[in-house]
């Protein structure tokens, strides 16, 4: 796994690294008749630096090694295009995302795809089943990172976990929150009522007892930065807040988040993007 990731750096800087993802992330999702553009988007540098920078991963030793679960299952095209580059499965498969009896599915597959931790999509659960993993892998010296959206932390178990990690102070127990402003449902359709998912959030996971971290998450060193303090903190479970665009990468996506959480490209409009 070593080797990949340094052959990779040595290839491309990580603009072009995650430009090249971005493409294929789109790629992917039309290919399959549309899908999670902007979360997908939203959340992928932050996968990129993980995965490359602080994940303790071993595609060929599976126990001593840090866990991952994208508790924000439907942007998995996001974390498969990752695990295509870093060798768990062939690139081609990219292609038949989505499709009946593919080993990509809508969302994470934890039977079916390699690489994946646990089964993911029912917005909300991700962060107690990390939870129980942090408690299993303690032993290894070994960490659980768990990365949510910012819409799903509505979910009343988010803060039941949340209130069990501080109060039995987890240490090895790590968060993301994919910051990006917007939620598929809510009372934004209403502008007179236009919020965000979850007001002062950092203050709600401080208020918890969590060690709580802010980010730019399309810095790429000050993602990496902030990663490593928080896998460096031992004392109770930590949380980053990591700010980001939805749609990151195309204009036509940040202009219009809530029409691409979950949307088609016509094929003027791909035309228009597309760098092929």
């Amino acid at each position: 796994m070593v080797g990949i990731k340094e052959q990779l750096l040595k290839e491309q800087s990580l603009d072009e690294q995650l430009t090249e993802i971005r493409e294929q992330i789109v790629d992917a999702l039309i290919k399959s008749g549309g899908g999670h553009f902007g979360g997908s988007l939203s959340v992928v540098d932050i996968l990129w630096i993980l995965y490359m920078k602080i994940l303790r991963i071993d595609k060929d030793n599976y126990h001593l090694r840090d866990r991952f679960i994208l508790s924000k299952g439907h942007a998995c095209i996001a974390q498969y295009v990752i695990l295509a580059k870093l060798g768990y499965f062939d690139s081609s498969e990219l292609a038949n995302y989505g499709k009946y009896n593919s080993i990509l599915e809508g969302h994470p597959n934890m039977l079916k795809t390699p690489g994946i931790d646990f089964s993911s999509g029912s917005l909300g659960q991700g962060l107690s089943i990390a939870l129980g993993m942090s408690l299993g892998i303690k032993s290894f010296n070994a960490d659980a990172w768990v990365v949510m959206g910012d819409g799903e932390c509505q979910e009343g178990q988010v803060w039941e976990a949340a209130l069990l990690a501080s109060r039995q102070k987890i240490g090895n127990l790590k968060a993301i929150v994919d910051n990006n402003g917007y939620q598929e449902y809510g009372w934004f359709y209403d502008k007179n009522l236009c919020k965000i998912p979850v007001e002062r959030i950092d203050e709600k996971f401080q208020s918890f007892g969590w060690k709580v971290l802010t980010v730019d998450g399309h810095d790429y060193q000050a993602l990496e930065e902030t990663f490593k303090e928080a896998q460096s903190f031992t004392k109770g479970p930590c949380v980053v807040i990591a700010n980001t665009v939805k749609g990151k990468g195309y204009q036509l996506m940040e202009d219009d988040p809530i029409r691409f959480h979950c949307g088609e490209l016509s094929e003027s409009e791909y035309k228009k993007i597309s760098k092929k």
